[in-house]
Parts: structure tokens; sequence; C-alpha cells
């Protein structure tokens, strides 16, 4: 089984999120999606750091399991 990452950069002033993106990547478990979607927020956050410190915007992100592969029922 696969996983997908998807995220969106979100507003602690105005409570929005973007539109949810996922990565162009499949993880093999789900520790190793929920770590990329760690090292995606701290590489946001220190590329962006004046960005992020200016508007208050932080990473949601969650990882689903990637059912492509699956024949339907």
């Amino acid at each position: 089984m696969k996983f997908i990452l998807a995220f969106s950069v979100c507003s602690a002033i105005s409570g929005m999120c973007n539109t949810t993106m996922t990565i162009d990547k499949q993880f093999n478990t789900w520790s190793e999606c929920v770590i990329g979607g760690s090292q995606l927020t701290i590489a946001y956050a220190q590329k962006m750091e004046e960005k992020v410190n200016k508007d208050k915007l932080y990473i949601s992100y969650f990882c689903n399991e990637h059912n492509s592969n699956k024949t339907p029922a």
C-alpha cells in the first residue's frame, strides 16, 4: 500500500487555508508520509520565514492511502 501527502498553507490570523495540494511523491509507509509532512513544514518555515512570521502562516497536512492501483469491486 502507498500513501500520499496532502497539505494546505493556513493563516492563524484569518483562520483560512488555501486549496489542499498534494506532493508528487508516494510513500511506502504511514510513518514515512508523516515524516515527509513534518519535513515539508520545516522546509517551508525556513524558506519563507519572513512571510510566515508576518502573516502567521502554518502548514496543515495529512496522509491518505493511495488507491489508484486497486481494481474496482
